[in-house]
Formats: C-alpha cells, structure tokens, sequence
C-alpha cells in the first residue's frame, strides 16, 4: 500500500563531498565576511539576515547565471547543494527575495569591494596572481531601462522640476549651441532620407532615463542603441584572475578610465606585495596624456594607437633636435605655438615663411588657395607616440597584443553570458558596481577551485632532452648575432655542458669560443 513514510536523513548524506558548493565550502572560510558586515547591523531589534548567507546567495546567483533574486530563491529552495551550502537544513524556510535587495541596497559598496579584495588575496596566495601583466577592457552591460521611458532634458534657465517629491530634479541641458545645431541637422538629415521611418535619434546630451539617471545611451556600430553601464575589467595575464573590475557610465571614453583602473590595481595588489610591470589595452585607451603618465609611473605600457594618429606628414621630414620640419624644397617650417583643440587635445602648430611658399612651385596644391603659408599641427605627445609605436612593433609588442585578444576579452564574454552580467537588474551605478563585484567574485572562486600549483600536482616525472634539442639549440645561436655571446650564457640558462654537444656541429660551429 502507497503512502508517506517518515525517512530520518540529512543534508551531509544527500549531498556528495565533490559537489562544487562543498567543495567551495571546503576550500573557503566565508567567516571573513562578518568583521566587514558588523558596523553596518544593529545589536537591537529581530536578528537580520546573516551576511554569510547573504554573500553566499549573491555568489549562487552570479554563479548559476540567475539576475532575479525571486529565481534564485526558488532554485535554492529546490537545490540541496545550495540549502547544504548556505547551512540550512531541509526543514528550515530560506529568507524572502525583498530581505536580499534591501541588504544589497543598505549595505554600501565598500563592503564590496573589501570581499572582492579577500578574494584576490586567496587567489595570490594560491599563486594565481603574478600580477606582471594587466590587461584591460570594457563592456556595455544592459540596464534596467526602457528606451521609450526617455524624456528631454529641460533647458538650464527652464523652471521645469518632477511631479514627484521623492525623486530629485531631472538633469539641465548643458550641451553647447554648437553641439545642440548639430544634432539638429543630424536629425533633418536622416528625416529627409527617410521621412516614411518614425525612429528617433536619442543622445545623451538631450535626453535621460528618469527611471535610471545614472544609466546611459550606449550605441555601437550595426547594433541598435540601448541603456547601459559601462563595466571595465582588469585581468591578470598569469591565470585570467579579475583583479579590478567597475562600473562607468556608459558615454564616457575608454582612454579616461585607463588611469584610475592602473591606479586601483596597483593600489589593491601593492596591498600584498605584488607589482605591476606591463599594462595592454586596446585602441580605445589610447591618448598622449596616458602614454606619458604610464613612463612617469614606470609602467611599459602596450595600447595601439587610435586610427586618427599620423606617424608620418608625407614631403615634410621632421628633425627631433631643432623641433622643426623640412619640406621636399628644403625650406624649413619652425615650432610656432601650442594649441588646444576643440576636444582639449594640446598640438603644436608649426609655420613656414610666406616668402619662402610665395616662389615654391608647389605652392597652390602644398598650403592651399586661402593660406600664406604652409601650416603643420601634430600632437604634443609626439615622443610618446613614437615610443609605443615602435614598441608594438617589436616582436615582444606583438606578443602582447595576442596576450590581450586572448586574456580579457574572453574574461568579459564569461561574465556576460555565464555570470549574470546580461543584465542589470537593479538601478544606480553604486548598486551596478556591487552586482559587478559579485560576478568578480565568484569568476575568481571559481578559478581558484580549478588551480592546481605544481607543488600541489604530486610527482614529476623528468624525461630525457632529445638530440633534436640541441641541434636546434646550436642553431638558434648562430642564427641570432645577440645571442652569441659564447655559449657561457646558453650553459648557465639551460644547464648544458659543451660536452653535450655531437663533436660535428661543436667544432664546424665553433661554439666554445667567445
């Protein structure tokens, strides 16, 4: 006969020791998080949720790809490795999806940020932090805003405020008259191409999300323009380890953000000991001031040029010692002044002598039909430029950069698609930034439970070197001028003995000598 029986078990039994939450419980002691927490929860009144099992659940959630705290409630109430994991037993309720986001929104982001630190400190204590090489890159995360929630910012002298007490004023229009004729010949424009089309152009410089504030028109090529953050990241080249990671606004540059990323890391790393070398970014970091800044911290950096910066003025060669060029008819154009252009680039402006262009022959087709003279402008961080240039050029650069391609931009697409990233489900960008530190968190965990160090792989086994080896060894040296140096070098770097060596190549190369 069918009917219920009492079965006493528990947890520990129906739960195996090499489920991946036991196995974090195992490899992490989560009593860290209470010191951090403690400020923060009064003495008096019913007790609060425990910040373990708060921090536990936002590391489920990033850890199953889940952004609703309603679905992660309803597969931890379901899931016996999460209730094992977050120390509740089978008969015990869990707490309510509204107790999460009021803890999430209470707690302040510094709190964050010092459990994504501890963790970075697991990690390099682990040894998968070498902290040698960052690499850096940025990603538009979606927020939780509706394009057709957008309104128009009211002008500066306007006396317009919200309907509503509890929300502040909406954000004046401060763009230029300029600017603001632009867009508006940009709208005619496309009306004119195609006035059957009911779409609308939106910028943020005229309109915002009176829903989100803080989130921002992000607008790629061949992809339609949303609401978003920005989020940047910082990874380790040794083992692909996050460690920095922000939210920015989403119609701010790249190249303003690479400075304060450094600065955060080494600030954060320097906290264990550990120093940064070489920092690779790509095309969007670029700009003259960053490339200075980097020498000045001692820093070799790695980041391409923009498509806007020109090496090289075609019939005009540039002398580094006078500071001036020299065109085809050898007439010289001197460093005239520094400008400051429209976007706040400084340039130098350099000019030849109108009685020198006046009997040129060249003259019409050389400075044109309205100019005296011949006029040139390149970059104040012209030195820089030139430096990084001919540093991504070299064979290390171009390592580099393959590093790059094959380090962050694989971190950023895990995070999107396998984290919870896709999305962000709650609003501001201090509450972006603490969703941001959690799928961090549990990105570098993660990879903290899959490192196994070569202390910690058992035995080694040492095969035999193969002749092969040093054939291509000896041919190595004397097809690379800098490294023959006499094979002192070569024995003290790889442990070889001349006597290695098959007496044939020994004496036809001459390798013992010096």
């Amino acid at each position: 006969m069918l009917g219920y029986h009492m079965i006493q078990t528990s947890l520990v039994k129906l739960v195996p020791a090499h489920h991946f939450y036991q196995q974090l419980l195992k490899a992490v002691d989560f009593r860290f998080v209470r010191p951090l927490f403690e400020p923060f929860y009064s003495t008096m009144g019913r007790p609060s949720l425990d910040p373990i099992v708060f921090i536990k659940l936002q590391l489920v959630a990033h850890l199953e790809n889940i952004t609703s705290d309603r679905k992660l409630l309803e597969l931890a109430n379901l899931h016996l490795g999460i209730r094992a994991f977050l120390g509740y037993a089978l008969e015990q309720p869990l707490p309510w999806h509204s107790t999460l986001s009021r803890t999430r929104q209470r707690v302040p982001i510094s709190v964050f940020e010092a459990c994504f630190t501890h963790i970075i400190g697991l990690c390099i204590h682990k040894g998968l932090v070498s902290g040698h090489t960052q690499v850096i890159d940025s990603a538009y995360i979606k927020a939780n805003a509706s394009m057709s929630r957008l309104k128009r910012k009211p002008a500066i002298w306007s006396s317009e405020t919200t309907s509503s007490l509890s929300k502040p004023n909406a954000p004046r229009l401060t763009a230029s008259v300029d600017r603001l004729q632009h867009i508006h010949r940009f709208h005619k424009n496309i009306k004119k191409a195609a006035p059957n089309k009911t779409g609308q152009l939106f910028s943020n410089l005229t309109h915002y999300s009176p829903t989100d504030p803080d989130a921002r028109i992000a607008f790629k090529t061949g992809k339609p323009r949303q609401l978003a953050y920005m989020t940047s990241v910082s990874v380790d080249a040794a083992q692909h380890v996050i460690t920095h990671i922000q939210a920015g606004s989403a119609d701010r540059r790249d190249s303003r953000n690479l400075l304060p990323i450094i600065d955060t890391t080494q600030e954060r790393l320097r906290e264990f000991g550990v120093a940064i070398c070489n920092v690779v970014a790509d095309a969007g970091y670029s700009s003259g001031e960053n490339y200075e800044q980097l020498e000045i911290r001692g820093l070799t950096g790695f980041v391409s040029p923009h498509g806007k910066y020109k090496d090289e003025r075609p019939g005009f060669h540039y002398d580094v010692k006078s500071d001036s060029y020299t065109c085809s008819q050898g007439k010289r154009l001197a460093f005239d002044k520094l400008l400051v252009d429209k976007q706040g680039n400084p340039k130098k402006r350099y000019l030849a002598k109108a009685s020198d262009c006046k009997d040129c022959d060249l003259c019409e087709p050389c400075k044109g039909k309205k100019a005296s003279e011949k006029r040139l402008h390149h970059t104040y961080y012209k030195a820089q430029y030139e430096r990084m240039v001919e540093r991504l050029s070299s064979r290390f650069g171009k390592r580099m950069m393959r590093i790059r391609s094959a380090t962050v931009e694989p971190v950023l697409g895990s995070l999107i698609n396998y984290y919870g990233l896709r999305q962000i489900n709650t609003r501001s960008r201090e509450a972006a930034a603490k969703v941001m530190y959690v799928a961090a968190m549990a990105y570098n965990l993660k990879k903290y439970l899959r490192f196994t160090s070569v202390e910690q792989s058992g035995m080694v086994i040492a095969l035999p070197v193969p002749d092969q080896f040093y054939y291509i060894l000896i041919y190595f040296c004397n097809s690379h001028p800098s490294y023959r140096t006499g094979l002192g070098n070569v024995q003290t770097n790889c442990g070889l003995e001349f006597a290695h060596f098959p007496d044939p190549f020994y004496n036809s190369y001459g390798c013992c000598t010096t």
